[in-house]
């Protein structure tokens, strides 16, 4: 009796101290959602590329163990995660217009009362054009033509400033081509034209320089290696052996080309060396033209080059195990292959063996025999060794598990160009391990 009425008691005394809010999580449970975070500040910085980083921040909400925060636009969630700091920067890809922030803080597990926050997110994306220009050197008038126009918002709101490079900046009002006057002087002018979309973002385009009544062309030195190539196979290299001089051009500024006397012409845009490969036999002659920004173009010759083809496949030799009949001596095949004109490229070798009345073919990938029914579809499922020769032109290749029979492997050398040489057979009958 005395057990059970403790029991009693203790159950009633725990109901009293629950309704009066004193144990466990009950007052959490029982209490407000906490309020909302004050001092929701959120700063959107747009870039190019058409993302932006929206740096987000807000004041501490007491005892908040976290912070759920969201960014949406058009009913879309563009970002959305759990901080424990009082500040949140994603970073988003979407398109101008107006995003909507929320933030809550969170008590243990409970969340509390939202924060909302209007975030614009402007364009950030300025427009890009492409001009060319061009001009009459007899009476100075000049012309600079809109090649492209494009912009994320209606290029109709894309404002144009032409700089034609005196000073004195004017409006471009509409079409597609624009003209003024120079003086009949010989100079270099560097017009520029400036975009500026409705959003106010800039773009300053350069267009190509106007050079009025320059006609003297441009010079430089230029060489040619090796004198004697490969066809298909050795890269001939002209090499710039000092930069381009022209009186109103930089080097920079003059385009260079090459033309290979194959009928093949390259633009040559970087660099002080430009390298071709000749298909054909034959004499040919690199030609360097240099154009600077007035369009005056010279032609520079160098030397011949005399190409020559490669129709020889290399020379291959097998070398002989010895004992020859040893099975432990055939383990390793062997040989060399030399190519006198482009060199050997890869040799070629396929092993198989008859080993009673069955035959079976290597596989140098998985270094396994399978079994065939004839000595030809042993050849067949043999999968080949692919080598190179060292220093001294020799190759090997290496069977496992190499059993008494007869051995027999076919080999191939290849050269650079692809010729290829004859296809060594040996026969090997191995009688002792």
């Amino acid at each position: 009796m005395f057990t059970l009425r403790t029991l009693r008691m203790s159950a009633v005394t725990a109901a009293a101290l629950i309704a009066a809010g004193t144990v466990g999580a009950a007052p959490a449970m029982a209490g407000k959602p906490a309020p909302a975070p004050t001092g929701l500040h959120a700063d959107a910085t747009a870039h190019q590329n058409g993302s932006y980083d929206v740096a987000a921040s807000w004041n501490a909400v007491a005892n908040a163990t976290s912070y759920r925060v969201t960014l949406t636009k058009g009913g879309t969630t563009l970002s959305s995660t759990t901080v424990t700091a009082t500040s949140w920067t994603p970073h988003v890809v979407t398109t101008p217009g107006t995003a909507s922030l929320s933030v809550r803080g969170v008590v243990g597990k409970k969340p509390g009362r939202i924060a909302t926050l209007t975030v614009p997110l402007l364009d950030g994306i300025a427009p890009q054009g492409s001009y060319s220009s061009s001009w009459n050197n007899n009476t100075g008038e000049a012309t600079i033509t809109q090649d492209s126009l494009t912009d994320n918002l209606p290029v109709s709101g894309v404002t144009r400033t032409v700089d034609w490079g005196e000073g004195s900046p004017v409006a471009w009002p509409s079409g597609t081509t624009i003209t003024h006057n120079y003086p009949l002087t010989e100079k270099r002018y560097a017009p520029t034209v400036t975009l500026e979309d409705a959003a106010h973002n800039q773009t300053v385009v350069e267009v190509p320089a106007i050079v009025i009544k320059d006609v003297v062309a441009p010079t430089g030195a230029y060489s040619v290696a090796p004198g004697a190539a490969w066809a298909a196979f050795t890269s001939v290299t002209v090499t710039q052996d000092s930069d381009p001089n022209d009186k109103w051009s930089k080097p920079e500024d003059i385009a260079r080309s090459v033309a290979w006397g194959d009928g093949t012409t390259q633009d040559w845009t970087t660099g002080t060396t430009l390298t071709h490969v000749y298909a054909t036999a034959g004499t040919y002659q690199p030609k360097v033209t240099l154009t600077d920004e007035a369009h005056n173009p010279s032609e520079l010759s160098t030397s011949d080059v005399v190409v020559t083809a490669d129709t020889t496949g290399p020379r291959l030799k097998l070398t002989m195990a010895k004992p020859k009949h040893s099975v432990k001596a055939w383990k390793k095949l062997r040989g060399t292959a030399t190519d006198a004109q482009t060199g050997v490229k890869s040799v070629s070798l396929k092993a198989v063996e008859k080993r009673g009345a069955k035959w079976f073919g290597y596989n140098a990938t998985t270094h396994a025999w399978v079994k065939a029914t004839s000595k030809a579809k042993a050849f067949k499922k043999a999968k080949a060794f692919i080598r190179t020769t060292n220093a001294q032109h020799q190759w090997s290749a290496k069977l496992a598990k190499l059993r008494k029979g007869t051995l027999i492997y076919k080999v191939r050398a290849t050269d650079q160009v692809k010729n290829r040489s004859v296809t060594l057979t040996h026969k090997a009958t191995l009688t002792k391990a």
